[in-house]
């Protein structure tokens, strides 16, 4: 008896009514927008090398040279150059190539390089470091 009652035309469209109501989100104005990404997010920081898609050269001395001190002939750190591990892991390799294979000087900079524009300025270091 109950089926018979619930399959009648009338009150089938009323359960189907309400159903669809209940089931329905409430749209109002004060709800937030969803934008689908965050318009205060930072862009992705890509090193130089990175941004640029450079590939590394053991013979290009005068490219590898921006990353050595012209003090000492040390491999500038991560936080002074800017570069990502992967990429700083690279040049250290090629540096130390270059140098067994004569390309590049061990203890100093080559000072025909000295005045080639800088890729970044180590007094000014992107990010701290901890021992400082």
């Amino acid at each position: 008896m109950l089926q018979r009652f619930l399959k009648a035309p009338l009150v089938s469209a009323f359960l189907r009514q309400n159903r669809f109501y209940a089931s329905a989100p409430v749209a109002c104005e004060d709800d937030p927008v969803d934008l689908g990404h965050n318009p205060f997010e930072k862009d992705a920081r890509k090193c130089v090398l990175c941004r640029h898609k450079i590939k590394l050269d053991y013979k290009n001395s005068r490219l590898l040279q921006q990353f050595v001190s012209n003090f000492s002939g040390r491999v500038y750190e991560r936080h002074l150059s800017g570069l990502c591990e992967a990429q700083h892991q690279k040049v250290c390799r090629i540096i130390a190539l270059s140098r067994k294979a004569g390309y590049m000087p061990i203890l100093v900079k080559d000072p025909k390089y000295m005045r080639d524009p800088r890729l970044f300025d180590p007094m000014k270091p992107l990010k701290p470091h901890s021992y400082a």
